[in-house]
């Protein structure tokens, strides 16, 4: 596949996904991730899910999201 993430956009994607990641695994019962009827254990999981998903997106170097926008941030150079 064609790569379309950038250096800058994968670097933040692997810093933001780690983060959410490292930040549910160590949920403490700090803050709440549930709001509404939504209960916390579903809260948390949708932000670690949200996590990976950007883990992944940056590792791979590849946003199927920016394919139908045709955005690209990717540069030959990187």
């Amino acid at each position: 596949m064609i790569r379309n993430v950038g250096t800058l956009d994968r670097t933040v994607r692997l810093a933001l996904g780690a983060l959410l990641v490292v930040g549910v695994g160590s949920y403490a019962g700090l803050f709440s991730l549930g709001f509404g009827p939504v209960p916390a254990a579903l809260g948390a999981a949708f932000v670690a899910v949200a996590g990976v998903v950007l883990l992944v997106t940056g590792a791979g170097r590849i946003s199927p999201l920016y394919l139908p926008f045709g955005i690209d941030t990717f540069d030959d150079r990187d």
